[in-house]
């Protein structure tokens, strides 16, 4: 006499098989999704920050405090994956200790959450802002004349140049390169000095006087010196010393 299974056989049957049939595939699933949501939200359901609003905070900030012009951009540290923080019960706090931007544009910010679960957190930022400097389109000697054709652009982060950069053609046309210098280079006012137009023993016309009243004289240059500087010349009459400024490679003001 054969023998029917049981109602109890047969569902132990499902289990006991190589493999699932696709109604018990979709149910561990669900268990699955089940479980990676309650380990997300952490023990007891408790809901953790999440570290796009702390970010969010951190580059509000960056905006509103050291945002110069358009070509100044902010990059946030990405935070630890790791990092569970109780969700805040009111809005995020950021503070910074540079009231400027810092020499680098590194910068740490501090946000924290001054609410019912108070956390803090230090998350490191960096500030970069392109300008166009002045840069050499060729290389120079010490002592060269900067003109125009030697001076072209270059875009470089302001906040890590350790020098003074120039920004107008102006700043460097006429002046001289006081160390060799390479193509691409960007120039600061250390790089240049002041081109000499009058020599020491050079013959220049010394004027004196204020106003409408001046009087004029011929003198001997002692010393080198550029449009601006200070030169001592020597009266070619009397041969007394007297002080001025230079104002073209022919003549010296004394004020």
């Amino acid at each position: 006499m054969p023998i029917r299974p049981s109602h109890h056989s047969a569902r132990l049957s499902i289990w006991q098989g190589q493999k699932p049939n696709a109604f018990i595939a979709c149910f561990l699933s669900a268990v699955w999704v089940c479980a990676q949501s309650a380990w997300a939200a952490g023990p007891e359901g408790t809901a953790f920050q999440s570290r796009a609003s702390i970010e969010s905070a951190a580059q509000d900030f960056l905006e509103t405090h050291y945002q110069t012009d358009t070509n100044t951009h902010f990059y946030i540290n990405p935070i630890d994956p790791r990092l569970q923080l109780k969700q805040c019960d009111q809005p995020l706090q950021v503070r910074s200790n540079n009231l400027t931007v810092p020499r680098g544009g590194r910068i740490t910010l501090k946000v924290s959450c001054e609410g019912s679960n108070p956390w803090r957190i230090y998350v490191p930022a960096r500030i970069q802002t392109m300008v166009n400097a002045i840069s050499l389109a060729r290389p120079l000697a010490p002592g060269a004349t900067i003109s125009a054709e030697d001076l072209t652009t270059t875009p470089v982060n302001a906040n890590q140049q350790v020098n003074a950069y120039l920004t107008s053609p102006d700043e460097a046309i006429g002046q001289i390169v006081t160390r060799p210098m390479q193509a691409g280079q960007i120039l600061s006012q250390q790089d240049l000095g002041i081109a000499k137009v009058i020599h020491r023993g050079d013959h220049v016309t010394v004027i004196a006087g204020t106003g409408n009243v001046s009087v004029s004289t011929e003198g001997v240059a002692q010393a080198d010196a550029g449009v601006g500087q200070r030169i001592m010349v020597k009266n070619s009459r009397s041969g007394q010393l007297v002080e001025g400024f230079v104002r073209d490679a022919n003549t010296v003001v004394i004020k």
